[in-house]
């Protein structure tokens, strides 16, 4: 689901999903410190020079060469800030506090609707974060949120926005309301007092589940159509037919920034009916919907996640298809609105009712409540096994109702420990089922990742596994005791994505669950090579098994305890080749990708992003360093 660079909030900057990891010079902080007041001065005279611009229209020399320091490079539009070379994260940080500061003064000083949307406008294009037509829709979709949000809140700072957006050590957040929410968690758990194991092997009575992620299907998608259109989705009928036919639309999708066309679609969830009938549910983990966000509407996100529904119910009428939602589903991208906002055309009560009303053919009528609610539920899918399907799009950084209220985000994540706690008291196992990984520091907010580490820590014995989507990569995260940070407590596992978007080919997932545990035991990644099956378009692609996780990493099972093993010994020179095919197993042996490459400064990003999973705490990537260059 990789969006643009989002660097101006206003302005329309977009998000990617692809969040990386990058580990920080030992000395970074210390840096970052002293530079807080060389920001501090170069913000100051961005707000002289455009002051000087809004009084008299003209823009100063030195103005027009700031502006000219700060564009965009076409190539970072696509990539997360945590994607960027580290200086980059100061120099980001810096150019969205000058902005937003002074789009925030400007309102506060009177400015109309209109005054603030030609100004965004305006430093969209000069700045080059996106073509004209993608500035004008997005600032045009997102702009009342931000002027109800300002207006609301008189106090809120750019730099309190700004460190909520680009979430990184270069932007310092120190608000209070934003740090010191929290869930109430009940203290009489058991302590951890060692890594998390099991004993189970997988073995033939393992319970069988499908992970579907990020089908991404989009309406607009046309074979031969412009794959290099640089917007944040390509390939569409409305963006013509370029003459090279190196830069035209694949037949069943397209390695560069283009969703998938109805075929593909209609093709991975047949194949997953076909060759795993015996499937005993599908977790189908979200983002629906293109990336055309300049141009999304309820309508639009209705009628293509109908269609989805639609196929998935005559596809698996029997078999519990268990669903949430993605940051896409909502309009806008990202947006999910609390319940106790104040404007009905802000509401996502549009959403969770459709939602309700369609996940209704696979959800007992005791789910409807909190799905109209929130967008999330819970649900005894067996004895013994209740899967919590949680909305924690409210705590995408991107979701810009962060900024008006924080402490809602504690709703949701209370309501996630009370049913913990029953479950516990009924000795029931828990699956959790989230879309964007709460371990991303790119994409959820530091406060979310700390109250989740807490619950978790609270529950271990009762979560047994987590699902996630979001990033459209094969991979996983290691959870650890904040009390304790030598045990590792949980494993949160990643789908991938059946769309190509971008560099990387088209999978889903089949697990192996112990029948008693409900612990993963295995899993196996499926996958097609997008090049081979667009050079047969007539033929439906050609889907074989990539890999068995505990057969090429020679573990016995895929407890927390295996895993941290397994990430220790990929984190020495002798594991170099094992973090290698990691990687690659990663990027689903994406051909642009692997044409790419990824040098030893890359694995050890990699490595350290399947440990750390807290914003700041780099506690665990820190140890792998020590000892990934022995």
């Amino acid at each position: 689901m990789k969006l643009v660079l989002t660097v101006v909030v206003l302005v329309g900057a977009l998000a990617s999903t692809c969040s990386g990891y990058q580990v920080k010079p030992k000395n970074y902080s210390a840096t970052v410190e002293q530079l807080q007041h060389e920001y501090a001065r170069a913000e100051k005279e961005f707000e002289r020079e455009f002051r000087i611009w809004k009084h008299t229209g003209v823009k100063t020399p030195r103005f027009r060469e700031m502006l000219d320091s700060w564009k965009i490079p076409r190539e970072e539009r696509g990539m997360e800030l945590e994607d960027l070379p580290i200086q980059r994260e100061g120099q980001i940080c810096l150019l969205c506090r000058s902005v937003v500061g002074q789009l925030m003064q400007q309102r506060q000083n009177g400015a109309t609707r209109d005054d603030l949307f030609g100004t965004a406008y305006e430093l969209c294009t000069t700045l080059q974060i996106q073509e004209p037509d993608v500035c004008y829709g997005v600032i045009e979709i997102n702009i009342d949120f931000f002027i109800y949000i300002f207006d609301n809140r008189p106090s809120l700072g750019s730099d309190s926005v700004c460190a909520v957006i680009f979430q990184s050590s270069a932007c310092i957040l120190s608000d209070p309301e934003f740090l010191d929410w929290s869930v109430n968690v009940d203290a009489s758990g058991r302590p951890v007092t060692e890594s998390k194991h099991f004993p189970s092997a997988r073995g033939p009575n393992d319970i069988k589940i499908v992970q579907i992620s990020d089908l991404h299907y989009d309406p607009k998608y046309q074979m031969g159509y412009n794959a290099v259109c640089n917007r944040p989705a390509c390939c569409r009928n409305d963006q013509g037919i370029p003459e090279d036919p190196s830069e035209q639309a694949g037949r069943w999708g397209d390695y560069r920034d283009c969703d998938s066309p109805w075929d593909a679609i209609e093709d991975v969830i047949d194949h997953v009916a076909e060759f795993h009938p015996d499937a005993a549910y599908i977790y189908h983990t979200g983002d629906m919907i293109d990336h055309g966000v300049w141009e999304t509407s309820i309508g639009h996100n209705i009628g293509a996640m109908n269609r989805i529904y639609s196929k998935l119910i005559r596809t698996f009428p029997d078999t519990p298809v268990l669903n949430i939602l993605g940051n896409h589903e909502a309009h806008p991208t990202n947006v999910f609105a609390p319940t106790i906002n104040v404007r009905p055309d802000f509401s996502m009560d549009w959403l969770y009712r459709f939602s309700a009303d369609l996940w209704g053919h696979w959800l007992p009528q005791s789910t409807r409540h909190t799905i109209q609610q929130g967008g999330f539920y819970t649900y005894l899918i067996r004895p013994g096994l209740r899967v919590v399907a949680l909305n924690n799009q409210d705590c995408y950084t991107f979701n810009w109702w962060i900024l008006w209220r924080p402490d809602y985000l504690a709703n949701q994540m209370q309501w996630l420990h009370d049913v913990l706690l029953v479950a516990e008291r009924n000795n029931e196992k828990v699956h959790i089922l989230a879309h964007i990984p709460y371990a991303s520091s790119g994409s959820t907010f530091r406060i979310c990742q700390r109250e989740f580490r807490r619950i978790l820590e609270r529950f271990h014995d009762t979560i047994s596994a987590q699902f996630h989507g979001h990033t459209h990569r094969d991979e996983f995260n290691v959870f650890y005791s904040r009390e304790s940070p030598e045990h590792a407590i949980n494993v949160a596992w990643n789908g991938g994505s059946t769309t190509a978007f971008s560099d990387i080919n088209p999978n889903y997932i089949v697990y192996y669950v112990d029948p008693e545990t409900y612990q993963v035991t295995d899993f196996e990644s499926y996958i097609f090579n997008l090049t081979d099956a667009n050079l047969t378009p007539d033929r439906r692609p050609d889907w074989f098994k990539l890999y068995s996780f505990a057969e090429e990493f020679d573990m016995h099972n895929l407890s927390p305890a295996e895993a941290d093993r397994m990430v220790k010994r990929l984190g020495t020179p002798a594991g170099r080749d094992e973090l290698y095919r990691y990687w690659q197993f990663k990027v689903k042996l994406g051909d642009p990708s692997l044409e790419a490459g990824c040098d030893e400064n890359c694995l050890l990003n990699h490595l350290c992003q399947i440990v750390v999973s807290e914003m700041g705490d780099d506690v665990k990537c820190d140890e792998l360093r020590e000892t990934f260059f022995d």
